[in-house]
């Protein structure tokens, strides 16, 4: 009898040893399997709204969007620094105290303080992460006014009313660009001119010696900047219109996210 409880004490132990090890397995399959997949694209906005998500989700409807705007900057560096891309998007005037035009104050829309220093911070961290960059209208001027340059900060003041940079009904408001045949913008486009939509009242006055002006509307006002050396920088591209609401002319539109988000991917296979 001794004998036999043993026998049936050691099959017990057996078949206890055997359960562990198959769980034992199962984990260690689920943990290498959940390592070597593929993490989903992410893509910081500085102040994300609808349009802007749909622009980027029908670039790739798989990307993980996350809004800067509204967290201390310490968390918005923080999530910047998981990301794959930085989009900075349109919105109120930059204080003109950062480009050296405080008392011209009076020809504002309206300024964000915490927002100026939120885009400044999240662009020095991301040129010194090697994190690619796509600016819109605001985000096109802060990334001039970051690398040192200036803006004008009222066009019909200062430089006329020839070309209409902003009308009543900012949709139905377009204008005619042309780009620089060597420029990327040029490139990825295919396109040497095009109509654009206007809903702006400031542009680049001083462009920053780091940047290149490659793209311009009828009154020289520049529309498009990049790097103007490339070697050794991460991905740059800002333009002054509005790509995410762009129906009319979808060529300064679509390829603009495309390439946005194919630099994104790239920068992410780069991660260790």
């Amino acid at each position: 009898q001794n004998t036999i409880g043993m026998q049936v004490t050691g099959d017990a132990f057996m078949k206890k040893l055997i359960i562990i090890g198959l769980i034992a397995a199962i984990l260690t399959l689920c943990f290498f399997s959940s390592c070597c997949q593929k993490e989903a694209l992410t893509i910081s906005v500085t102040r994300l709204s609808p349009t802007y998500q749909d622009w980027l989700l029908k670039a790739d409807s798989t990307l993980i969007i996350k809004n800067l705007y509204g967290i201390s900057p310490d968390s918005a560096l923080s999530v910047l620094m998981r990301s794959d891309g930085l989009l900075i998007t349109g919105g109120e005037d930059i204080f003109p105290a950062l480009y050296g035009r405080e008392p011209d104050t009076i020809h504002s829309d309206g300024y964000d303080p915490y927002r100026d220093y939120l885009e400044l911070a999240c662009l020095s961290k991301s040129f010194e992460a090697g994190i690619p960059v796509f600016g819109i209208c605001r985000g096109f001027q802060i990334i001039n006014v970051h690398q040192g340059g200036s803006l004008i900060v009222d066009l019909p003041t200062e430089l006329g009313t020839d070309v209409a940079h902003r009308c009543p009904d900012p949709m139905k408001c377009l204008h005619p660009v042309k780009t620089e045949p060597k420029s990327h913008l040029r490139h990825i486009t295919g396109l040497n001119e095009g109509m654009v939509n206007s809903n702006h009242h400031q542009g680049i006055d001083r462009l920053a010696s780091t940047l290149t002006g490659v793209c311009f509307s009828a009154d020289q006002l520049i529309e498009g900047i990049e790097w103007k050396e490339k070697s050794g920088k991460s991905f740059l591209m800002a333009v002054q219109w509005h790509p995410e609401r762009l129906i009319e002319n979808p060529g300064f539109s679509e390829p603009l996210a495309l390439e946005f988000i194919k630099e994104a991917k790239n920068f992410q296979a780069k991660k260790p």
